[in-house]
């Protein structure tokens, strides 16, 4: 077993410790910016006010507990550092176990005399050492930014719980689905899930304005991020509900375990429909393959980003309820949204679809890195072997990975017109228009991981994730945190037109496309001339 644990660590030895400093920098820049942006009580709890006001503002960032420093801080973060353990939790635990039993490599373990549950015991002592490992970063990380000891190794362990509670659902994901690519599909489907019943639980919940707080409803004690908020790390340092994300995560070990005892190696509770043999036209180039073999992917993160656009229309009602705040609401609601401009459930749209936009660079970039997957099992190489030129083989992943995130994108675009169709039917088009805004920027996570695949193939999983998630960052908080503007504009987030609004600004959008077409000509160039790898 100690074998097996320190073979991933090896394994992972760049991987994680890149997910770790990212999210314990992610906790130090956010205590450091706010208390730079917000540095008195008062204009804290004046922001909080009003958000509390606001169940729109709850359902994107968090569970307010009082205006001091910490709390805002936490408020603030949380649920992103939360989000971030979660990820780096279930990819760790899909790449050891049902990747690795997609390879074989479970099999030859298995040769060798260790309990067949060894692996996966392994698997899930290292998720715990690197959520641990989250944790002690993210306390330091809040530490560092000027919030008291005590109440940052409380927010540590919550976020190392939440993580730890993903490590669990992620290893009965990877007895259930037949590929280590459903298996990410689906964990990343729950981290979501998570995600939004905290959100509702919190838009839902009953406010306290004279405690600034509020008093979360039952959907949020459905999610390990939302028992994380309920720590309330730096105000009360309730650990209690810790103990649940620590039993669900034996629970679902306990019950990954049986599944495992119960099925042969290299099965799935869940089985692989198997296609006909004979492709028939649809497998004539190696674009429909390509597509043939992603496409249910692609549906399947189109539905959430429509579900994701579709709580625009179902938030902004709470903006036309605190109509006595909008001059307040206004310049709080822009502090949320970096740069934002415009009136109020406009910003609200510009918010929900820019998570969308983050989604759709994700689903890109996916499509790239399932051409690695092959590459790495062998199967490119025989395709390759046909009359298939390389260039082609990869624009194929391109043009999927183009297709997955104007998907995912213009999806949560059109959810959100869907929404609004009932009360301001007029905003359909400038929703769709919102959707559409994002497709530049997702565009360049496509050709940058392309790019990366291209150069260094073996780099192109963790490197295409860690582009994104550092995107995301620098393009979500990066005016919150106060990076300078020449950092900001690394992230082709930061270029976004502004829609819906008065007058977007198209031409940093024209000039990400532009360097993106650049990226992918090299990219085809540069695969043309290297070998390929395992």
């Amino acid at each position: 077993m100690l074998r097996l644990l320190l073979f991933r660590a090896r394994r992972d030895r760049i991987v994680v410790p890149i997910w770790v400093a990212a999210t314990g920098l992610l906790a130090y820049a956010g205590a450091a910016g706010v208390q730079t942006e917000f540095p008195t009580d008062a204009g804290r709890e004046a922001v909080l006010q009003v958000a509390i006001a606001t169940p729109s503002l709850l359902a994107l960032r968090g569970l307010p507990d009082g205006g001091t420093l910490g709390a805002y801080v936490y408020f603030q973060v949380f649920c992103y550092v939360a989000i971030m353990a979660g990820l780096m939790s279930i990819f760790l635990v899909t790449r050891h176990t049902r990747a690795d039993e997609e390879r074989g490599r479970l099999e030859l373990v298995g040769a060798t005399p260790v309990g067949r549950a060894a692996p996966l015991g392994a698997t899930v002592l290292w998720g715990l050492v690197a959520n641990l490992a989250l944790g002690v970063l993210v306390a330091l990380g809040f530490q560092g930014g000027g919030l008291a000891a005590a109440g940052s190794w409380a927010a540590g362990l919550a976020a190392a719980a939440t993580g730890f509670a993903f490590v669990g659902l992620a290893a009965v994901v990877a007895q259930l689905a037949p590929t280590s690519r459903a298996a990410n599909g689906i964990s990343a489907a729950i981290v979501g899930a998570a995600f939004l019943l905290r959100a509702v639980g919190d838009a839902t919940g009953t406010p306290d304005f004279d405690a600034i707080t509020v008093t979360s409803a039952w959907p949020s004690w459905l999610s390990p991020i939302g028992w994380g908020q309920h720590v309330y790390a730096f105000t009360r340092a309730d650990l209690s509900p810790l103990l649940l994300s620590a039993a669900l995560a034996v629970v679902a070990v306990v019950v990954a375990l049986v599944a495992q005892s119960r099925r042969d190696v290299g099965s799935s509770v869940l089985r692989e429909r198997n296609g006909r043999a004979a492709g028939g036209p649809l497998l004539r180039s190696s674009l429909r393959l390509a597509w043939r073999l992603q496409w249910p992917g692609v549906v399947g993160w189109a539905l959430g980003g429509l579900i994701l656009g579709s709580l625009a229309g179902t938030l902004s009602g709470s903006l036309t309820s605190a109509a006595d705040l909008s001059d307040q609401l206004q310049r709080v609601l822009e502090l949320f949204i970096p740069g934002g401009k415009g009136q109020l459930v406009d910003l609200l749209v510009i918010a929900v679809v820019g998570i969308a936009g983050i989604l759709a660079g994700a689903a890109g970039a996916q499509a790239i890195m399932r051409a690695r997957g092959d590459e790495a099992d062998g199967r490119a190489e025989l395709l390759l072997a046909a009359p298939v030129h390389r260039s082609a083989w990869l624009l194929g992943y391109v043009l999927v990975g183009l297709v997955s995130a104007a998907a995912v994108a213009l999806a949560a675009g059109l959810g959100a017109g869907l929404s609004f169709l009932g009360t301001e039917p007029e905003r359909f088009w400038s929703s769709l228009g919102a959707g559409a805004a994002q497709l530049p920027a997702a565009f360049a996570f496509v050709a940058v991981t392309a790019l990366v695949f291209a150069v260094l193939p073996r780099a192109t999983i963790p490197a295409g994730w860690g582009l994104v998630a550092v995107g995301a960052f620098v393009g979500q908080f990066g005016a919150l945190v106060q990076l300078p503007e020449a950092v900001r504009d690394i992230s082709p987030y930061a270029h976004t037109p502004q829609l819906p609004g008065p007058d977007p600004d198209w031409g940093p959008a024209v000039v990400v496309v532009a360097v993106s077409v650049v990226l992918v000509a090299l990219s085809v160039l540069a695969l043309r001339r290297r070998q390929l790898t395992t």
